[in-house]
């Protein structure tokens, strides 16, 4: 393997497009793989179309460059990935190895995406493979429904493994839209699709990180389009959302379903905060009845998340610093934490989370603001879910964030 360090001085190249052949058969393989295991409850087939889809990048890699290009984002992931090994090594009890090998699969795509130099993912022809392949899994999730209700909202899961994980991969669909090329009905359908699949989820914390995404956009196209730079229009916008926000709560639209689920949670939430953050043992019957409502499962989290902080406070200083290992959460807690903050600060310790958080941050500084509202989106969802673990999620999102930031690659010096 040669390593090849990003000159700045050289002559900037146009990124590849058609290295986007084998990674995208690959993704196609793996979800025709996943659908298949997921809907005959055969899990065991979906590792075989991980490794098929991996083995894609892998033999790409080698055909195009078979080098590593070195940067701050490379090796923040390869810091990232010697950290979970090191945990391990520490401790291998609290590591649950297919996680560990997950996890380094989808540091190694992001390495091996990222060196080849492949042009976004939402700007070449191969995106409409993706964007086949999330849209087939929607409609087969119409067929097969899989349909759970609560306070009157039917949830949607389809063939995943609930409505959370369908909401989350549906979400992709945001890195498959090409903002400058894209005509406005394609877009709109894109978002209509989505949209339509989350509010068949009934997913909350998804529904919301949508909202909070496409309200970080706007506002920044706002006040980036001289049309709108005057500051008073952007406060009458502010006011229009909380007058928005203020009606949804009037008995007009309580009684749509998933407003009345989101606003009883939040409100939920809201008013027993101080009692679930302290660690007091919570009466979940007696809330429901209080609230008039069967779910508590935002009040759940906030007490479950308190649990994970104490466990995190008694760890000694190795474990603080690196983590218990990866997958060692489900271990210690018997669930995981429902936050991938949380999860990762127990995982992997405060290494990790800074760690983290400077290389969505690095990211999040050089792919065209346009298409920040993306990270956005997931940054906001993680703060409910548990979204790091699922490959098939993660497998996209890495190649949107390896991607999205060639919009003019470096050419790459000779190797010595």
């Amino acid at each position: 393997m040669i390593i090849r360090k990003s000159n700045m001085s050289v002559a900037v190249r146009q990124p590849a497009v058609f290295g986007w052949r084998l990674p995208a058969a690959g993704f196609f393989i793996y979800s025709i793989i996943a659908v298949g295991a997921l809907i005959v409850d055969a899990r065991s087939f979906l590792v075989i179309g991980g490794a098929l889809m991996f083995v894609c990048v892998c033999i790409e890699w080698c055909r195009s460059i078979m080098a590593v290009r070195v940067d701050k984002s490379v090796l923040l992931v390869f810091c990232i990935m010697l950290l979970s090994v090191f945990a391990t090594l520490y401790d291998p009890t609290n590591t649950v190895f297919h996680n560990l090998f997950k996890h380094v699969t989808i540091c190694i795509l992001y390495v091996f995406i990222f060196s080849m130099g492949l042009a976004p993912i939402y700007s070449t022809p191969f995106r409409s493979i993706f964007i086949f392949i999330l849209v087939f899994m929607g409609f087969i999730s119409l067929i097969v429904p899989n349909v759970s209700e609560t306070d009157d909202v039917m949830r949607m899961s389809g063939f995943f493994a609930n409505a959370n994980n369908f909401s989350l991969t549906m979400m992709t669909l945001l890195f498959l839209i090409d903002e400058k090329k894209d005509s406005r009905a394609r877009k709109v359908s894109i978002h209509a699709v989505l949209i339509l699949f989350l509010l068949l989820s009934g997913t909350s914390g998804a529904i919301l990180a949508y909202l909070g995404a496409m309200s970080f956009k706007y506002f920044v196209f706002l006040r980036a389009s001289r049309k709108y730079r005057n500051t008073w229009i952007l406060a009458l916008l502010i006011i229009a959302v909380i007058l928005l926000v203020c009606l949804l709560t009037t008995d007009l639209f309580m009684d749509v379903p998933i407003v009345k689920r989101i606003v009883t949670q939040l409100s939920l939430v809201w008013h027993e905060l101080p009692l679930a953050a302290s660690g007091y043992e919570l009466d979940y019957g007696n809330l429901s009845n209080m609230y008039d409502t069967g779910d508590c499962s935002g009040l759940w989290r906030i007490s479950h998340w308190r649990t994970c902080i104490d466990i995190i406070a008694n760890a000694n200083t190795t474990q603080l610093l690196c983590g218990y290992g990866i997958g060692s959460s489900s271990l210690i807690m018997y669930k995981v934490p429902h936050n991938d903050y949380l999860r990762v600060l127990m995982e992997q310790g405060i290494i990790g989370l800074t760690l983290y958080i400077a290389f969505f941050l690095t990211i999040f500084r050089r792919i065209d603001p346009g298409y920040r509202y993306c990270i956005i989106a997931i940054a906001l969802y993680c703060f409910s879910e548990n979204n790091m673990d699922n490959l098939l999620f993660m497998s996209i999102f890495v190649f949107f964030l390896a991607s999205a930031q060639n919009r003019a690659q470096i050419q790459p010096a000779a190797a010595p």
